[in-house]
């Protein structure tokens, strides 16, 4: 089988990059198993953030149009706390969102209370209040699936892997003008990215108590989302780095029980019950840029990394693919080839 494009992952950015060629009325093939993604993150709620510096907002807020165009009840506006030391940024941030419909304002501890919100709050710190962008993870993976089936799309079903310029997914090879792999930290290992790290993105579930607002905490550095089967999700931005991605499915005591620390420092939580632990392979880079363009001839890499993969996710799907059928440019910060230097993960918002 022949295809002018091959994706490689059924991920947020493998399913997006084929839905949107697909729209463009290209022949698509995805290779994964969308079903088993969709019923692994079924319980999940992904936070579409905001909180981040140019470009990463530029594009996180490219996505949120996006979702609200595809429906299907994917994304749902919530409220959300966000705490930061940096007035600057903040201002930054707030000003540019506005702009994209998303309200926020600076709130103070009485305007809370009246919520019913009652957290600690410390010495600098500047507080606003505004919309937060839960993800139904799985409700977004079957839609996009449903979508791109019904556009013409073909599904291989199955793990893939590159031989030259072909896609082997058992004993059946796929051929494409263009080969995608966006595979997420199994990229890695596909197309030998030895400028990349992966390591864990972990977090708790907690039983108790039920919070039905988010919490973007950049002062002491958590979240918290409610989870779509009513528990209370709890992470951050640790980074245990890996050797291979299977060495990250498993979580950290030490990094669940700091993280609830910081919750309970922040005044979030106070008697809690654990449900359980969750941790999943991230790819990153020592400079915190996703990679997205040519790795070799006709062979292209998209990779949304550091755990921001459902807030710009589709953004850089629509750039590589504006890329390959436009020619447009992609910029440097996000070239496969680029110069990276050092071997630990840096948060983009540090």
């Amino acid at each position: 089988m022949r295809f002018d494009f091959v994706v490689v992952g059924s991920g947020i950015a493998g399913l997006s990059t084929a839905y949107l060629a697909a729209v463009r009325g290209y022949r698509v093939a995805l290779v994964g198993i969308p079903e088993l993604m969709s019923m692994v993150a079924g319980s999940s709620s992904g936070i579409l953030t905001y909180h981040m510096p140019s470009p990463f907002l530029e594009w996180s807020l490219e996505t949120l149009e996006f979702y609200e165009e595809l429906g299907g009840g994917v994304v749902e506006r919530v409220p959300c706390i966000w705490m930061s030391r940096d007035a600057s940024f903040v201002d930054y941030v707030a000003s540019r969102v506005r702009e994209g419909g998303v309200r926020v304002r600076l709130a103070s501890s009485d305007t809370l209370k009246s919520m019913g919100v009652d957290i600690q709050f410390f010495e600098g710190e500047i507080v606003t209040l505004g919309d937060g962008f839960r993800i139904m993870v799985g409700k977004l993976l079957d839609v996009l699936t449903s979508r791109f089936v019904e556009l013409g799309g073909t599904i291989v079903r199955g793990w893939g892997y590159l031989e030259g310029s072909r896609v082997r997914v058992g004993g059946e090879v796929v051929e494409g003008d263009s080969i995608v792999v966006a595979a997420g930290a199994w990229s890695r290992e596909l197309l030998g990215l030895n400028n990349t790290i992966v390591y864990k993105c972990q977090a708790v579930r907690l039983e108790e108590p039920r919070v039905d607002y988010m919490v973007i905490d950049d002062t002491i550095g958590f979240y918290a989302n409610l989870a779509q089967d009513g528990t209370l999700a709890l992470g951050d931005g640790i980074k245990v780095v890996v050797k291979e991605p299977e060495e990250a499915l498993k979580a950290d005591k030490w990094v669940i029980e700091e993280v609830i620390r910081r919750a309970q420092r922040r005044g979030l939580i106070a008697g809690y019950r654990v449900a359980y632990t969750v941790s999943a392979p991230c790819l990153g880079t020592a400079d915190t840029y996703p990679l997205v363009g040519e790795v070799r001839d006709g062979i292209y890499v998209v990779t949304a990394l550091d755990g921001v993969g459902f807030s710009i996710a589709p953004a850089l799907a629509k750039l590589l693919l504006d890329s390959i059928t436009k020619g447009a440019r992609i910029p440097e910060q996000l070239r496969p080839d680029r110069e990276i230097e050092g071997d630990e993960p840096r948060e983009p918002i540090d």
